[in-house]
């Protein structure tokens, strides 16, 4: 900090205004995250450059002046934060509700929920306003397409029905007109007679026909309309679904990312309460990898984690989850496995990766792993869950590397 001389040679620090300090003092209790309370207030205040004896003699009484009114107002945006993202959730209960089909807006409201359970930020909430306005943008786009199809559907009924008067007054034309070549043949006296009442009927025969062969087509031309427009929504659908897909999908490894874990996570743990077994979580982490990207390469490193992340998922089971975590870590989720199940698992997957090696250009690169074990419990959030197992996955990294823990 700059510092003046006064008259008598001491060195000071400037003199901040009372606002400055306050500003200073807020965001220091942000960055902390502590409660406004008055008596933080006032450390913070002191810690941001509000000590006696730092400013004039009135700014001893600023704290006292200044406090009360700054900590009314985090309050109050503390209150404003939180109906604000109350009211946001009331909306995703209502979009879940009128979406005609969950499939893909579910993956969208679900990260939307996800983000209002974490620290509330201007980026989260930019996240926020732009999963809202793409959720809504999508299904409006549907909503349209599936009105037009609508629309169309109810035109052909429409047609059809009016295909299907003119066939039956055709038919029963047609059927007179049978009746009258019927009396005609059995009445005639001679075979000229007979000839002319046997054109008569080819001819209506002929006449009939092509009515018919002309309403098949019509019928054929708006369902293949109809059709073609069921298939566009059935796309759109499709890729919603999928943007949904990658929402919670790592694009390195296409494992799941952390939002795609927290929602395995709340599943399995829901699932495996009900069911009364156990669910294992293990936190792994590829041994000496900055060592690996030095020697090697970015790129090299990246293909190592796709190359780890292809044999969890290749050597687990179809019910077992792994997500990437972050950098070089994985987490996996073993429902109905056992501390000890767990155990035996994590270590045929360290020696299945010594038998797969990692071919890097034509050269074979040994790659090991160290891995924390723990159980979850009925009380345990995916947070505690994976803090035990990072504990554990330490200790297995201080012991020797390539060794399992658990916690």
């Amino acid at each position: 900090m700059s510092t003046e001389t006064t008259g008598q040679g001491a060195r000071v620090a400037p003199e901040r205004s009372a606002a400055g300090t306050a500003r200073a003092a807020m965001l220091l209790l942000a960055q902390r995250k502590l409660p406004p309370t008055p008596e933080n207030y006032a450390l913070a205040w002191a810690k941001a450059g509000g000590l006696a004896g730092t400013a004039q003699p009135d700014a001893r009484r600023e704290p006292a002046r200044e406090a009360p009114r700054e900590g009314r107002r985090l309050r109050h945006f503390e209150r404003m934060v939180a109906e604000l993202s109350e009211m946001v959730r009331a909306l995703c209960e209502m979009m879940g509700n009128l979406a005609e089909d969950e499939s893909w807006v579910s993956g969208q409201i679900a990260s939307v929920r996800r983000a209002l359970e974490g620290e509330l930020d201007r980026s989260a909430i930019a996240e926020l306003r732009a999963l809202l306005l793409d959720t809504g943008a999508h299904q409006k786009r549907i909503q349209e397409q599936r009105r037009r199809t609508l629309d169309h559907l109810k035109r052909t009924l429409s047609e059809m029905a009016g295909v299907i008067a003119s066939l039956m007054a055709s038919t029963d034309t047609f059927a007179d007109q049978m009746n009258e070549h019927a009396v005609s043949i059995e009445g005639a006296t001679s075979l000229d007679a007979l000839s002319e009442t046997v054109r008569g009927l080819l001819e209506d025969t002929r006449t009939m026909r092509t009515a018919v062969d002309l309403s098949r087509d019509g019928l054929s031309r708006s369902q293949g309309v109809a059709a073609s427009l069921e298939r566009e929504v059935s796309r759109l659908e499709e890729q919603l679904a999928a943007a949904s897909a990658e929402m919670v999908t790592d694009h390195l490894t296409r494992t799941m990312n952390r939002r795609g874990l927290e929602e395995a996570f709340v599943g399995a743990q829901e699932r495996t309460l009900a069911s009364g077994k156990p669910l294992t979580l293990a936190m792994i982490d590829v041994d000496d990898f900055k060592r690996l990207n030095d020697a090697l390469g970015h790129k090299a490193g990246d293909e190592a984690l796709r190359h780890l992340a292809d044999l969890l998922r290749l050597k687990l089971r179809p019910t077992d989850a792994v997500a990437r975590y972050g950098g070089e870590e994985f987490v996996i989720l073993l429902p109905g496995a056992g501390t000890e199940d767990a155990l035996s698992t994590v270590s045929r997957l360290q020696r299945e990766l010594t038998t797969h090696v990692f071919l890097h250009e034509a050269s074979r690169t040994f790659i090991t792993f160290s891995a924390g074990i723990t159980e979850v419990t009925a009380d345990d959030s995916l947070a505690t869950a994976i803090n035990r197992a990072d504990e554990a996955m330490y200790r297995a990294k201080h012991e020797g590397k390539n060794c399992v823990r658990t916690a």
